[in-house]
């Protein structure tokens, strides 16, 4: 399951996590949300916003466990009931299932913030390309039906029609 994997990555970003910035940013964000009309603009900023939350407090929660989980193991050592408190310890985790679609999106936002990944320039850049595409033709950027070249970051120079 993807728990160990995430409660190892929440912990290298909560030693680089800053709080007070994340803070800045979710409230950023927020006035971003709170002035946007277009909806598509919004769904991508209230994604951004939900997972910046929702990976602030994992991580915060994975640095808790960390920090908390050596103090519970000594004292199950020094109260020398090991199997009692393991069968107790066992019995907080619920089963291991398959996430529903909602829990499996919000991993994802969760993911993506953790990622540095934002919809919303996602979304930003994606509405560029969609503008040049269709103001184009007043700067030399090639619309629908135009033969021209695009620029191109490949290595290959481009092969010349035969006449």
């Amino acid at each position: 399951m993807h728990t160990t994997n995430t409660s190892r990555l929440a912990r290298h970003h909560i030693e680089q996590l800053d709080a007070p910035s994340m803070v800045e940013d979710i409230k950023a964000l927020q006035v971003k949300l709170d002035a946007t009309k277009d909806e598509d603009e919004q769904r991508a900023l209230e994604e951004d916003v939900t997972g910046k939350m929702l990976w602030f407090l994992w991580c915060g929660i994975c640095a808790e466990v960390d920090e908390l989980l050596p103090k519970v193991v000594n004292y199950i050592r020094r109260e020398g009931a090991m199997r009692q408190g393991l069968r107790v310890v066992c019995a907080v985790n619920p089963p291991l299932t398959d996430p529903s679609d909602d829990q499996a999106n919000l991993q994802r936002i969760m993911y993506d913030a953790g990622a540095n990944t934002s919809k919303y320039q996602l979304w930003l850049v994606a509405r560029a390309r969609e503008q040049a595409k269709w103001s184009g033709t007043s700067r030399g950027i090639p619309t629908l039906g135009d033969q021209g070249t695009a620029p191109s970051t490949s290595l290959q120079t481009p092969s010349t029609p035969a006449v």
